[in-house]
């Protein structure tokens, strides 16, 4: 026997997967004609899509903060590399005393 799913009130869960249109086409329209007849599934399912949109301007900003520090260490750590590599050939510039001379003299001596 079938069930009449229009009367039926959708729990929160799957008022959020309608929103995002992650529901089959059948349980699409069966919610649709529901929301149609029932105030109380309206106000929810309003409710639930100002708490997203809410979330995501938040989840927004946070994404923004997080893209300038991201390119704050990134331009930092360029000058530290830039500064790293200058040292590195100054090191390299140097020449580093003759070992062997050394090892050599205090053998003899």
């Amino acid at each position: 026997m079938l069930r009449n799913r229009s009367r039926e009130h959708p729990n929160d869960e799957t008022l959020l997967a309608y929103l995002d249109a992650e529901l089959s086409n059948l349980r699409m329209r069966a919610i649709r004609t529901h929301l149609q007849i029932c105030w109380k599934c309206r106000a929810a399912l309003a409710e639930l899509e100002s708490q997203a949109v809410a979330i995501s301007r938040l989840l927004a900003e946070k994404s923004q903060d997080e893209i300038d520090r991201s390119v704050q260490a990134r331009e930092k750590f360029l000058r530290w590399k830039t500064d790293f590599e200058g040292r590195q050939r100054f090191l390299f510039r140097c020449q580093p005393p003759q070992l062997d001379r050394y090892v050599a003299g205090s053998v003899l001596a």
